[in-house]
């Protein structure tokens, strides 16, 4: 029996702890590991939200880092929902050129932009929660934004590409957050992998989304995103912000936020938030090709 045992134990450190290592340390020296990503964050400390981030609106208390599940490590960033309220918090993170809140990058701009997320809805699941997370050029400090592509519910419970111009020519448009009357929706498309679905509760997903500005004056401008590596949706020919050029794609959100109000209480997770300005993929950004995910023993399946 004993050899038994050892033998067992021998096997789970030979064959899955590195890959469960591997995947807690993701954020560990990012910047010499990975010099294409521009932020990586596995959400392990509460006490750095605000300092990471922007806007961060906590919900009293429904929104922030806990320990009740994690992709990889021991925390996640949790969504919290309550029956009937809208909102169940939200962060937008900074990055590069920007009019509002300023934090790193600030001597460029980024026209091509990658970021990439781990999801997972709780035991109780139910229902489209809408809101996901958005890229924005915003122009100007009160916070008027040039483009947005918005990560949002799809056909029934999938997740969607909409995207949208804030530009007449040169000129921006808009004059504030959310300004829809002058806002130019470029044409919405939905993927297929119903993430929300009952029969893929506390089920992990990779999430990756890609936003490339439209050249100056052109109609070549992308959007697209992955759920586990496989292409869900996309949108080419884009004509994101006409000729407006004074600022590039600056800010991101992981955000909760239900129209008319959740069905009930119940909670979502993000983990290993990762911006780049390469493809990413679901674990190494630095292989020739998307690397495939470690295969995990079922005692550890999450």
């Amino acid at each position: 029996m004993k050899r038994k045992i050892s033998f067992w134990l021998s096997f789970f450190l030979c064959c899955f702890s590195s890959n469960v290592f591997s995947l807690s340390e993701e954020c560990t020296n990012w910047r010499t590991t990975h010099p294409h990503w521009l932020w990586c964050d596995d959400f392990e400390s509460d006490s750095s939200l605000e300092q990471n981030y922007f806007d961060v609106n906590r919900e009293n208390g429904r929104f922030g880092v806990v320990s009740d599940t994690a992709y990889a490590g021991t925390h996640a960033l949790r969504n919290g929902y309550a029956a009937g309220v809208e909102s169940a918090g939200w962060l937008k993170f900074s990055f590069g050129a920007t009019p509002v809140l300023p934090k790193r990058y600030i001597d460029r701009n980024f026209d091509d932009v990658y970021w990439r997320f781990y999801m997972q809805t709780g035991p109780n699941w139910i229902g489209q929660p809408a809101k996901v997370t958005r890229a924005m050029i915003f122009s100007s400090k009160n916070w008027a934004q040039a483009a947005i592509g918005h990560l949002w519910e799809g056909n029934v419970l999938s997740m969607g590409l909409d995207p949208v111009s804030g530009v007449v020519g040169s000129t921006v448009v808009t004059t504030g957050w959310n300004d829809f009357a002058h806002m130019k929706w470029l044409g919405k498309v939905d993927g297929s992998e119903q993430v929300y679905a009952n029969a893929n509760r506390e089920k992990w997903y990779c999430i990756e989304v890609h936003m490339k500005l439209n050249t100056p004056g052109s109609s070549d401008g992308v959007f697209e995103f992955w759920i586990n590596e496989s292409l869900q949706a996309n949108k080419n020919n884009l004509n994101w912000r006409g000729s407006y050029t004074t600022y590039g794609i600056n800010a991101l959100t992981l955000e909760g936020w239900t129209n008319n109000g959740a069905k009930q209480n119940q909670n979502r997770y993000f983990d290993n938030f990762v911006v780049s300005t390469r493809k990413i993929g679901c674990y190494e950004t630095d292989a020739a090709s998307p690397p495939q995910a470690p295969i995990k023993p079922t005692l550890f399946s999450r």
